[in-house]
């Protein structure tokens, strides 16, 4: 069986198990990348194979969401919440310094293998929560310490 079928399965398993609920933001290629150390090509034939199953569909500019066409998203799954989250844990685990500006909108896009204007949402939900705040000019700081959100 092809690698990239395999991957879809266990993918599809997730989906199957309810760890990935309708309307949620299914795995990036990048994830898909990350997590199972498989090439960019495999990781975007396993989401074409699951697309094909009607597990998935994507949504231009949005990402691929779990379900088929027309199921409702959850309007906190979107890709630059997702991109917003697993900045926040490397925020959180002291990849970024203090008085060290987080990488630039570019590399962040190149990163993600997104949009610049997906970057700036993920940048915006970040301030919000308070993980990071911008100073024009010079760049996006991670938030002391000491104010990091609760919870």
């Amino acid at each position: 069986m092809p690698l990239y079928v395999q991957v879809a399965e266990q993918i599809q398993q997730d989906i199957t198990a309810g760890q990935l609920q309708p309307g949620q933001l299914a795995p990036s290629e990048a994830q898909i990348v990350a997590r199972w150390g498989v090439a960019r090509i495999t990781a975007r034939k396993a989401i074409a194979v699951l697309r094909e199953r009607g597990l998935v569909h994507t949504v231009r500019g949005r990402g691929t969401f779990v379900g088929p066409e027309g199921t409702p998203h959850n309007p906190k799954s979107t890709k630059a919440a997702s991109i917003a989250a697993e900045l926040a844990e490397e925020i959180r685990a002291g990849r970024y310094e203090r008085d060290v500006p987080l990488p630039s909108e570019t590399m962040l896009a190149q990163r993600f293998d997104v949009a610049k204007g997906t970057i700036r949402a993920a940048v915006a939900i970040l301030r919000e929560q308070g993980w990071a705040y911008t100073v024009p000019m010079r760049g996006t700081y991670a938030t002391d310490p000491a104010r990091w959100p609760k919870g």
